[in-house]
């Protein structure tokens, strides 16, 4: 997530708010971001203490301290614009500076101040990227070569030697974290999933998830995809109805994706899914 993320994530509120919430979120060294809010604090106070020295409204760009501390600060540069400053070059020595041409109110520097100080790093959410989706004909035909049914002497040589370290492993007394550890491998580079859940009349509801969200999420995803409420079950092929619990989905083998039938004795002509859902309805 980037500058242009949170951008649009705080658009709605003040400049001045938006711009300390990225300079909070954005800048990821704990050490320098607290060395740069003081140093921009220092900045605006000096100027609410002494409104009237002219001094307090210079600071040379290429001043070391400026350059170390301000400069790498996403955001720092923006927020002195804020609270006033503006960068102009100095025809005498040819330096830049940071001036105050017009000395701002004492309550709008006060609140620069204030709002720098008490901003907290904003946490992004994952966007589920909703989408209802039509079966086609097409898509539930399979046309594969005669190849695809070949199997040669290296995919029977592959497969014996995976059956035999499976079985390896079963017969080894191992503790639950090793367990959970096999059980991770080759899963650990996705971040992500794409969850697949088919309602009784076809109609697919889809949605991403991170690789660390619970099945609980998903069973809250489907409620808020509903016209109205009802009673329903989550069914993988070939597996019982998934627990509404805490399981992780990289844990309940739904990463990188996952296809589950909705079952229910609710009985309609209309679908189960949203108006507002079904607007969106594209065919897949």
């Amino acid at each position: 997530y980037g500058k242009q993320w949170y951008q649009r994530r705080v658009r709605e509120l003040k400049p001045l708010e938006t711009m300390c919430i990225m300079i909070h979120t954005l800048n990821k060294d704990e050490e320098k971001l607290a060395v740069g809010v003081k140093t921009l604090t220092f900045f605006v106070q000096n100027v609410v203490k002494s409104p009237d020295e002219e001094k307090y409204k210079k600071i040379r760009v290429n001043n070391a301290g400026f350059q170390k501390k301000i400069m790498p600060l996403v955001g720092g540069v923006e927020f002195l614009e804020i609270a006033g400053f503006t960068r102009i070059t100095d025809d005498t020595d040819n330096e830049d500076y940071f001036i105050m041409l017009e000395t701002p109110t004492i309550e709008h520097l006060t609140l620069c101040v204030e709002t720098l100080k008490s901003s907290k790093k904003l946490a992004p959410t994952l966007d589920r990227d909703v989408k209802v989706l039509q079966p086609s004909a097409a898509s539930q035909r399979y046309e594969l070569s005669s190849d695809f049914f070949r199997v040669t002497k290296e995919d029977l040589m592959t497969e014996q030697k995976r059956r035999a370290e499976e079985a390896e492993r079963s017969e080894m007394l191992r503790t639950k974290a090793i367990r959970d550890r096999d059980a991770g491998i080759g899963m650990r580079i996705y971040h992500y999933t794409i969850i697949r859940i088919r309602f009784p009349d076809g109609l697919l509801l889809q949605g991403t998830f991170s690789a660390h969200d619970t099945v609980e999420s998903i069973f809250k995803f489907v409620e808020n995809a509903l016209r109205h409420p009802v009673s329903f079950s989550l069914i993988t092929p070939g597996c019982p109805p998934l627990k509404r619990d805490k399981t992780l989905l990289k844990a309940a083998g739904l990463v990188p994706s996952g296809l589950m039938n909705l079952s229910t004795n609710e009985r309609s002509e209309f679908t189960l899914l949203s108006d507002e859902l079904v607007c969106k309805l594209t065919s897949l």
